[in-house]
């Protein structure tokens, strides 16, 4: 199947749970796309209302993998659950950057949390609170627990009045579910912030992410 239909093929069934923004999303092709360990960002405008938004593209070989592909919406079907002041949102999917799908939210200009606490004006107290709400949250799902799998300081957005919003849920699971990740992918779970239980298997676990809590205080 070509692989631009394929794309929609899946994008269409990823539309039950969450919005579909093709054609919808313009490219800032003035910035430069930040790059972390698994993913680009890239900043973008949301076509009507000039909306600012991040698009994160995950790194595969080939983009258009079925593997990758799959990753990604599994990181949308369990991002698209969730609803908490200390979750970052997210606003839709789009195919649009490069052949694979892309998730877009807004764009945070206050950037992570590692690197906003590095003003020594910011307190970090209320951001620890944020962070342990979300995390509350996460784990207390109505659809039952959710663990995050990869909390880190750079894994937390910054809102426009200060609030910590926790993101990048590709390494989330549900506990006591077949729904969980692929090995391949947790190689690029930062080794610092896992607990020393889960070093072998990497497994997202809630104890897990009370320790990555710890570590993220401490960091």
């Amino acid at each position: 199947m070509d692989v631009k239909l394929s794309l929609e093929k899946l994008s269409q069934q990823a539309s039950s749970y969450t919005v579909v923004l093709n054609g919808r999303v313009s490219r800032d092709i003035t910035r430069r796309p930040l790059t972390g360990d698994s993913a680009d960002v890239y900043e973008g405008t949301l076509i009507p209302d000039g909306t600012k938004v991040a698009v994160k593209t995950i790194h595969a070989d080939p983009p258009s993998s079925q593997e990758s592909i799959k990753h990604v919406l599994r990181e949308v079907r369990t991002w698209s659950k969730l609803r908490h002041e200390n979750i970052q949102p997210l606003l839709g999917i789009t195919t649009d950057f490069g052949l694979t799908v892309s998730m877009v939210s807004s764009w945070r200009k206050k950037g992570n949390a590692f690197d906003y606490v590095q003003d020594d004006s910011v307190d970090p107290r209320p951001l620890l609170v944020g962070i342990a709400k979300g995390l509350h949250y996460l784990h207390g799902h109505e659809s039952g627990a959710i663990c995050h799998g990869d909390l880190r300081g750079c894994n937390v957005l910054i809102s426009d009045d200060g609030q910590a919003l926790l993101t990048d849920f590709g390494f989330s699971s549900l506990v006591l579910s077949s729904f969980t990740l692929p090995v391949g992918t947790h190689s690029m779970v930062s080794i610092n912030w896992t607990a020393p239980e889960s070093l072998e298997d990497f497994k997202p676990t809630v104890e897990g992410d009370i320790w990555a809590y710890g570590m993220t205080a401490l960091v």
